[in-house]
């Protein structure tokens, strides 16, 4: 009996659909009713951005769900990267007090709570992350909701990626340095039994932030989180091997990108994208700050950071300042 397993299916009515997902990847054998339940979405944006944040509709249908099998059920984000916004921000810009009143849920800014770092040997080489305390402590079954979408630095960002926004300090973006490493010491301690990888817009192209925004209408579900995200990305046409951390993940033992060994419930094929990533002049520059602390100190966090700023803004293209504008409109 193979023990992955992964759903695919286009949304007809999401809370059957999310019902049926989660059933196909017996979602029952990690929950019950005493547990703590923490569902992490991505909200990278203060309000929902069709193909980058989760979909708040998603969200609602599987809280309700959630609350009738657990004890309890936490909502959480960090705060928006770089003090772009507050995870309270995007917590209102996407509806989630009602919601989580609603379906009673909890809402946590995970950069207000108690964090450590925790340091571990990944592949071979010594790597640290921040978690907030609660997350290594109290949740017995995490969920993580990403979005499909493509990511012009990681290839694709899907349920590990999205395990970044964990990272409770505003400026984590100092510490790209060994990403792929760090995503899978993060995958490792907060083991995602979980996934929901909502599909209902796709973004091509220009990921996270920019992108083209593509009705896909697709809900993807998987018991791992290297299955769902090999299985994400070969919806969309990008080739796993490409993806650091997914490989680094699976050689770490923490899940199999080789589809053969998961169940699933339909022919991938039938889904199958072909999604590409565009990346512009200030994308290539960007990877200087992915591979160098001290680069991306002097960019981000230094005197320096005004005028590079200034010269970055003269480099973006008219979408990507007008999602700048978008974000700074709504601190």
């Amino acid at each position: 009996m193979r023990d992955y397993f992964a759903y695919v299916s286009k949304f007809t009515d999401i809370h059957q659909n999310i019902n049926e997902s989660l059933n196909f990847i017996h979602w029952t054998e990690h929950i019950k009713s005493d547990f703590t339940v923490f569902i992490k979405p991505n909200f990278t944006f203060p309000y929902y951005k069709e193909g980058i944040t989760t979909n708040p509709v998603v969200l609602k249908e599987l809280l309700s769900i959630m609350k009738d099998r657990a004890g309890r059920v936490i909502v959480g984000e960090s705060d928006g990267g770089n003090h772009s916004f507050s995870a309270d921000a995007a917590f209102k810009g996407h509806g989630m007090p009602d919601i989580c009143k609603e379906t009673g849920a909890e809402l946590v800014n995970l950069s207000t709570l108690p964090s450590r770092y925790i340091e571990d040997t990944i592949q071979g080489k010594k790597v640290k992350v921040q978690v907030p305390d609660l997350l290594v402590d109290e949740i017995d079954c995490f969920i993580s909701v990403p979005v499909l979408k493509v990511h012009v630095m990681t290839m694709v960002t899907l349920s590990m990626k999205n395990l970044w926004g964990c990272y409770p300090d505003t400026m984590r973006c100092l510490h790209h340095k060994n990403l792929s490493r760090k995503l899978a010491l993060l995958t490792k301690l907060l083991n995602p039994k979980i996934v929901i990888i909502d599909g209902t817009y796709a973004l091509n192209g220009h990921g996270p932030m920019y992108g083209e925004a593509v009705k896909a209408d697709l809900l993807i579900a998987a018991n791992n989180p290297v299955v769902a995200d090999a299985f994400g990305a070969a919806i969309m046409g990008i080739p796993v091997s490409q993806v650091e951390h997914i490989m680094i993940a699976e050689e770490e033992g923490l899940g199999t990108t080789d589809l053969s060994k998961v169940s699933i419930n339909d022919d991938l094929n039938q889904y199958k994208m072909k999604f590409s990533i565009n990346r512009t002049t200030l994308d290539t520059l960007s990877f200087l700050l992915f591979n160098s602390e001290f680069i991306a100190k002097s960019v981000m966090d230094s005197p320096l950071t005004p005028f590079i700023y200034k010269i970055a803004h003269k480099l973006r293209t008219s979408g990507e300042k007008e999602v700048a504008i978008g974000i700074k409109g709504e601190k």
